[in-house]
């Protein structure tokens, strides 16, 4: 058994991104691996300001 993280990008709901998504995780999880799952959507990304920390 495997861990696999799938990450979603797609900014709209429903798009063929994220029907993908959901059939990858339910394969997986059929095949009997752990599947974590993040969406972006919604979230507020901001680019790297070079703060220097670690």
């Amino acid at each position: 058994m495997s861990s696999i993280l799938v990450i979603s990008t797609s900014l709209r709901a429903k798009s063929n991104s994220d029907i993908m998504a959901e059939r990858l995780i339910a394969g997986a999880k059929d095949a009997g691996h752990e599947v974590g799952h993040i969406s972006l959507k919604g979230k507020e990304l901001k680019f790297c300001i070079g703060c220097g920390n670690t």
